[in-house]
This record gives structure tokens, C-alpha cells and sequence, in this order.
């Protein structure tokens, strides 16, 4: 991919804390993790943990405190040259969604809040789940939504129509996640959908082998940085 393309980043998306889900699954790797990141310039990341039914001791204490407990391993072992980081959570709108908005959601600046869904079915009652996110103050920031195979141009369109924010997953662009995925990226980018990217950083091999496996368009390059400046509005 094209380098410099993550200058500055903000990145919004990114499974890096420590042993609380699919991501990272410990202190060094998580460490290297971050110096790759910040080498490849990105200055400051939300961490974003999966909150769902299967992940349930994924409550906002628990990752309050465990992104607590990160920061002070960093300062004893005297961590240097890593991004600025700050807690959130990328939200399943599964059944476990409703208790987890009780205890109070992890979120962006202005209430913005990282959600997404299964890649093959939406949840029931999926426009009510969000309808009632956005009369409770909240702005959902739809995860990835290149990924989701139900859904179709209409589906985004009524979405967008509704006040719902996208965030591009960058490597989507690469055919990291597959063709399909990789051309309705193309689209959506295209036809100016997304609001947001981020790297949904997981585990580093993957993630270098990915970030290199394909150089974007000057078109894309240029409609990607967009949306990376729009991500400092949510630091």
C-alpha cells in the first residue's frame, strides 16, 4: 500500500488491548503491534475491543480496566515511541447489546459509537436496534459495512438516509477480506458513503502481510486521506 498513506492517523478500528478478544493476545505482541503502527505513522488510535454474547465479561468496567492496567505495563517497562491510545469498544447488536447499553457504552467524542453485526444476517429488529441508538443521543459508526454480504446498495442508502456514520475498513481495498468485499468498498468509496476508515488491526503478520499486498488508485489514495482526517473529529 502506499506508504505515508497513515501519516498522522487517528485510527478508530484497532484490536490491540491485550487478551480481551480475537486481537492481540498478549503484552509483547501487543507492543510490537504498536511500534509498527506509530512507524507507519499513525499518531493516535482508539483501542476497540469485540463487546458481544460470546466475549460477556467484555463489560465497560472490565475493559476500563484492563486498558488501565495496559497503560501502567507501558510506563513500568518504560514503553517509548508508541501512538497516543484511548479506550473504546466495537459493539455486537446482538441480544447482549441491550445490557451492555445499561451499563453505559464506550464511545468516540460527541457519543459516536463503533457497532457492527454478523457478516451474514442482519439482527432482528436491526433498524429499531439503531433508531433507538440515535433517539438515545448516540451516532452509530457502522463498522466495515463492506463486509456485511445481506446487504446491498439500497440497504446503505436507507441507512445513510437515516443518520447512520460508515467507517471503511482501508484493507478492504486490498481484497484483504475478499473480491466481494473489496469491490463494494470501491463502490461505497466512490459514491462518497463513508465518513470514517480504520485498520481493524488484529494481528500484526496478517496485518503487514495485508497492509503490502496491494498499492491503492491515486482516486482511492485521495478519498482514503479524506476520511482519516475526519477521524481527528473523533479524538
Amino acid at each position: 500500500m502506499d506508504s505515508g498513506l497513515l501519516s498522522g492517523m487517528t485510527d478508530i478500528h484497532c484490536h490491540i488491548l491485550p487478551a480481551v478478544d480475537d486481537g492481540v493476545k498478549n503484552f509483547n505482541e501487543a507492543i510490537q503491534s504498536l511500534v509498527w503502527m506509530k512507524k507507519n505513522g499513525v499518531r493516535r488510535l482508539f483501542l476497540t475491543p469485540h463487546v458481544m454474547s460470546d466475549m460477556s465479561s467484555n463489560t465497560k468496567a472490565f475493559l476500563t480496566a484492563q486498558f488501565a492496567k495496559f497503560l501502567l505495563d507501558i510506563r513500568i517497562n518504560r514503553v517509548g515511541d508508541i501512538p497516543e491510545m484511548k479506550i473504546g469498544a466495537e459493539y455486537m447488536l446482538d441480544p447482549e447489546f441491550q445490557n451492555r447499553k445499561k451499563e453505559g457504552l464506550l464511545t468516540y467524542a460527541d457519543r459516536r459509537v463503533l457497532v457492527e453485526t454478523s457478516y451474514m444476517l442482519p439482527p432482528v429488529g436491526f433498524n429499531r436496534i439503531l433508531e433507538e441508538l440515535l433517539e438515545e443521543g448516540y451516532s452509530p459508526v457502522l463498522a466495515h459495512p463492506e463486509r456485511y454480504n445481506y446487504m446491498q446498495m439500497g440497504d446503505y442508502g436507507y441507512l445513510k438516509e437515516q443518520g447512520i456514520l460508515f467507517q471503511l475498513n482501508i484493507l478492504s481495498l486490498t481484497g484483504a477480506y475478499g473480491r466481494t468485499a473489496g469491490e463494494k468498498a470501491d463502490l461505497l468509496l466512490k459514491e462518497d458513503f463513508y465518513n470514517y476508515a480504520g485498520t481493524d488491526f488484529h494481528h500484526l503478520v496478517r496485518h503487514e502481510k495485508s497492509f503490502h499486498a496491494k498499492t491503492l488508485s491515486k482516486n482511492q489514495r485521495i478519498a482514503v486521506k479524506e476520511l482519516i482526517v475526519n477521524n481527528d473529529g473523533l479524538w
